[in-house]
């Protein structure tokens, strides 16, 4: 039997921002959906799918208390 403690050393990008915020946060990551006329709804989806596949993790949503929105890219390293 062996114990030990497995620690992953990560790196976090943050992007915030003071704007107006983001309206419904409930269709950020569907695929197809997008609120521009000339948008094809995959970025967001797309780069979320990247960050999974290489064990990481994207977040995008209002920041609480002030104006604005925040994302956060999570990647191993």
């Amino acid at each position: 039997m062996s114990a030990g403690l497995k620690t992953t050393v990560r790196v976090e990008i943050w992007i915030r921002d003071d704007g107006p915020g983001l309206a419904n946060t409930a269709n950020l990551f569907v695929p197809f959906f997008t609120t521009k006329v000339n948008g094809s709804g995959i970025g967001l989806v797309l780069s979320r799918q990247i960050a999974e596949a290489h064990g990481g993790t994207l977040t995008l949503e209002n920041r609480p208390g002030l104006r604005g929105c925040e994302a956060l890219l999570r990647m191993p390293l």
